[in-house]
């Protein structure tokens, strides 16, 4: 097989190789070879099994989108819980009554807290 072989290799005729590849790719571009291969009675098949690939593909790829943005969506939902935290803290701190105080004497405010417990009108 050793000397043979390369020497057949070599007396291929390169360019009558290439012509007849040019051939066939012309033929498959045309679609000619579905027609040689009597492939008529099985083209709705093929079709079929090419939309359901396409629809394959698209869904994963949906499914990668929304894969990602619910990664985002949870990076922000733990920044909004830490903001969240702070603001509560806050508001904590305002709502004391001696911050309260405070604030209207801060503010020239003449409300005070009562003297005298509130009581109900019957």
């Amino acid at each position: 097989m050793g000397k043979d072989f390369f020497k057949r290799f070599k007396d291929i005729d390169w360019k009558r190789v290439k012509k007849i590849s040019i051939e066939i790719l012309k033929s498959i571009g045309r679609g000619d070879f579905l027609s040689i291969m009597r492939v008529e009675r099985w083209f709705p098949y093929i079709l079929y099994t090419v939309f359901i690939g396409i629809l394959s593909i698209f869904l994963s790829y949906s499914a990668e989108k929304t894969l990602h943005k619910v990664e985002v969506n949870k990076a922000k939902i733990e920044s909004l819980k830490y903001a969240n935290a702070n603001k509560n803290c806050e508001i904590i701190g305002l709502s004391r009554i001696s911050t309260v105080e405070k604030m209207l004497e801060e503010s020239g405010s003449k409300l005070r807290i009562p003297e005298i417990p509130a009581y109900t009108i019957k």
